[in-house]
């Protein structure tokens, strides 16, 4: 069978939804020994190896919120014509709006936070992303989603079949793991970045949805009690973020990073002290499994999946309650016991998310439309 894959994300710096299709696709060759993938982008993606085949199409001439669009509906439908595609996979929300008679549609739905809140988006972002939506669920073949509390806002806000969607959680990429990593380069990293011995790390947009004002009122408290605590938010500018920057650059304990590299990032996940994300929505969460399976004791909301997904492998409180996350934070300061339990309790949790079992569980969803 032909399967084609939207690897447009790979061409763009890395988020989330762009390292768990980038997990995917490097599992994806040692456990699929019978089917032809594609991977349709705007460019040559330079992929290693001989299992791909790479279909570059048309280099982005527009702005991305409007090219992007067109090349799904305009350009994408001829190269998967002309490429014989059977299924055809996007691991982010969008297919043709027009069937193609002889391919099926399957697509990743991470959440409806768009219809859930209307704050947490630009109106005219969120009105793009409801139109398209709309029109994804309804010429799909088939749905996924990384949570069965995505899930069930999925079927409440589009009135579908349960069968229509199916779950499939994440996995984080095997990369990010334990190290040992020795004084002197955790000293060098720390100057580097002007960080302490005890970091509080944050790894997601810079948006109102995160609760990064929440974040700054627990480091304000903080800085209070133990001026030698640092946070360190990493994560690109998103909706309501410049002001949020204002904020994030009026104080001295808290650095802000806009990215780093997947190198650097597993020594930070390894070198800092604990993983704070108190988020008001989440469809997944993947950050905090990144850091629970780098043995990072994780402090998070009990809302949305993240409930879920952490379940037992974190301190979970409301995404108001500061003064919890707070407690948690000294408590794990002071209490070494509760600290190396905290770290082992996450280390298991992420063990359950395996990155094997989850591309089986897709090629099985594939295999299914042969």
């Amino acid at each position: 069978m032909n399967i084609g894959i939207d690897a447009r994300l790979l061409e763009r710096k890395m988020t989330g939804i762009g390292r768990s299709l980038k997990t995917f696709l490097d599992e994806l060759p040692l456990v699929d020994k019978e089917n032809k993938y594609f991977l349709f982008s705007y460019e040559k993606l330079n992929i290693s190896g001989k299992f791909y085949v790479e279909v570059p199409t048309i280099k982005s001439f527009l702005p991305q919120k409007i090219f992007s669009p067109l090349w799904m509906n305009l350009i994408l439908p001829v190269y998967l014509k002309k490429n014989k595609i059977n299924l055809f996979f996007s691991a982010n929300t969008l297919i043709p709006l027009i069937k193609l008679k002889k391919t099926k549609y399957l697509f990743v739905l991470h959440d409806v936070i768009y219809k859930v809140n209307k704050t947490f988006h630009p109106l005219v972002y969120r009105k793009y992303l409801d139109f398209l939506t709309y029109f994804s669920v309804k010429s799909s073949d088939l749905i996924i989603t990384d949570s069965n509390y995505s899930k069930q806002d999925i079927l409440k806000y589009y009135k579908i079949k349960e069968d229509k969607v199916k779950v499939i959680h994440l996995a984080a990429d095997n990369r990010f793991c334990r190290m040992n990593i020795s004084e002197m380069e955790k000293n060098e990293i720390n100057k580097m970045l002007g960080l302490s011995v005890h970091t509080i790390l944050y790894l997601g947009m810079i948006e109102n949805r995160k609760n990064i004002l929440g974040i700054l009122k627990i480091a304000d408290e903080v800085f209070k009690e133990n001026k030698q605590i640092k946070f360190l938010l990493i994560g690109k500018i998103g909706h309501g973020g410049k002001k949020l920057l204002e904020e994030i650059n009026k104080r001295e304990n808290v650095v802000h990073l806009k990215s780093v590299e997947d190198q650097l990032l597993k020594k930070i996940y390894n070198i800092s002290f604990a993983f704070l994300f108190p988020s008001f929505y989440e469809g997944f969460g993947y950050p905090p499994l990144e850091a629970m399976q780098s043995g990072l004791p994780v402090l998070a909301s009990d809302n949305t999946s993240l409930k879920e997904i952490i379940n037992g492998g974190g301190l979970l409180h409301d995404a108001t309650d500061y003064n919890s996350f707070i407690e948690d934070i000294f408590k794990l300061l002071n209490n070494k016991e509760f600290y190396r339990q905290m770290q082992e309790k996450g280390f298991e949790r992420a063990k359950e998310f395996n990155i094997d079992k989850t591309v089986r569980e897709y090629v099985n969803i594939f295999n299914s439309y042969m």
